[in-house]
């Protein structure tokens, strides 16, 4: 058990409407705590005020008024913009705060503004700290508060606003939730591998498609002392690994499933938006590229693909998932995405980290031949692309005539990768 015994829960909303509900929240962690003290074990809420001044901004259980957070004496264009203001006055304090080890945990609540005030803030928190959102907007789209985080998002299925027996009933369990993670890790601290601190650290990015030459590359990483990330390529697994790629979490990337740069470009609906296929080349650590399912343009359900695609070749993969083959033009366009990211990103005397290995075959297991989306002209376009526009870059091209998927070329990317980290 850690040394530590007393911790501090911050309780975050707008105490403009919902100040009943955050003194519920904070009165039962209050009880909460009272249990525990057989442990001694104790645990302190901190309510921070989000909303417009009024006169529950007084209320003597507020510990951080919105007046000390945030000076409304400024003039603002647009409610939008002072929703941001506030948001990114909160996660500088919070930052402060988790950095200092002064608090513990964090449980926010809201509707769609008071979520929209604490999403950066909640996001831009370590990943592992604590972290809950109770709000009436997460039963829909909830990617604009969560983005590529570990926030735990809970629905407050009734509005937030005038307590009864369901709301009290989801407001404990929100409190439960984050105590429990707090207490959770003070009890139990992370369990490391002895060794996992000699172990390289390698992300890869994986398909469903591609899934069979993520396990056995993953297999000879993990067989060289290697501790592996796998990140399913569903847009917001592409934002995550290039987020901790920018914060130095890996020594190696094996960017094996390139499919969200194929969404980005032409609307489909597992972007991982304009930022994806930069972060290795901008850190500069040894890097594996491939073209993983880049024959897909994902959408919803059949009836969501668009119009214009409606003659193309289509493989609906579940009853979620409907996916449109790229053509040539398509896939001639995405080749110069990679060479442009991999080359505007990266420094000349870094380049040759980076190499990137083009399965002449196929790029997916739908893509073989005889399957759904075999293409051999839509694949050479992508593969000639690539290797005109990385010629002479410094930058090294490796075509193997091989599936992606087949043993050999997956165990081969994985042998660069390793010999590039120094493994071999």
């Amino acid at each position: 058990m850690s040394n530590q015994t007393n911790f501090k829960i911050v309780i975050i909303g707008t105490c403009d409407t919902k100040l009943e509900e955050l003194l519920y929240i904070c009165d039962y962690v209050s009880r909460l705590s009272n249990s525990l003290k057989a442990d001694s074990f104790s645990i302190t809420p901190v309510l921070i005020n989000t909303g417009k001044p009024s006169e529950s901004s007084h209320h003597q259980k507020i510990s951080i008024s919105i007046h000390s957070l945030f000076p409304f004496s400024t003039t603002y264009s647009s409610r939008n913009d002072l929703i941001a203001s506030i948001g990114g006055a909160l996660k500088s304090y919070l930052l402060d705060l988790v950095r200092d080890d002064k608090i513990h945990g964090v449980l926010a609540i809201g509707g769609s503004c008071g979520s929209s005030i604490v999403a950066d803030a909640l996001q831009s928190l370590p990943f592992g700290f604590p972290k809950v959102l109770l709000s009436t907007m997460a039963s829909g789209d909830i990617k604009p508060y969560i983005g590529c985080s570990d926030v735990s998002v809970l629905y407050s299925v009734v509005d937030i606003s005038g307590l009864n027996s369901l709301l009290k009933q989801v407001l404990e369990n929100a409190a439960g939730t984050v105590v429990g993670m707090v207490k959770s890790r003070a009890l139990m601290p992370s369990i490391v591998d002895s060794n996992a601190e000699q172990k390289k650290k390698v992300a890869i990015s994986m398909f469903g498609i591609t899934t069979p030459a993520c396990d056995a590359a993953r297999a000879v990483l993990e067989k060289n002392n290697c501790e592996v990330y796998v990140f399913h390529a569903t847009g917001s697994g592409g934002m995550a690994m290039e987020k901790l790629i920018l914060d130095g979490t890996f020594d190696g990337v094996l960017d094996l499933t390139t499919t969200e740069l194929a969404d980005e470009a032409f609307g489909g609906v597992l972007s991982a938006g304009s930022e994806r296929l930069k972060g290795a080349a901008k850190v500069g650590i040894p890097t594996v590229v491939s073209t993983g399912a880049l024959d897909c343009i994902n959408f919803g359900p059949k009836e969501t693909v668009p119009e214009k695609y409606k003659e193309r070749k289509i493989h609906v993969h579940n009853n979620a998932v409907t996916v449109v083959r790229t053509n040539e033009a398509e896939n001639e366009y995405l080749g110069k995405i990679i060479c442009g990211r991999l080359l505007e990103n990266s420094c000349a005397g870094q380049r040759h980290r980076i190499q990137v290995w083009l399965p002449l075959k196929s790029v997916s297991i739908i893509d073989q031949n005889g399957s759904p989306f075999g293409d051999k002209r839509a694949d050479t376009a992508l593969h000639e692309t690539i290797t005109v526009g990385l010629c002479d870059t410094g930058i090294k091209v490796v075509a193997k005539d091989l599936d992606i998927n087949d043993e050999r070329f997956a165990e081969g990317v994985a042998a660069a990768l390793l010999e590039a980290m120094g493994n071999r």
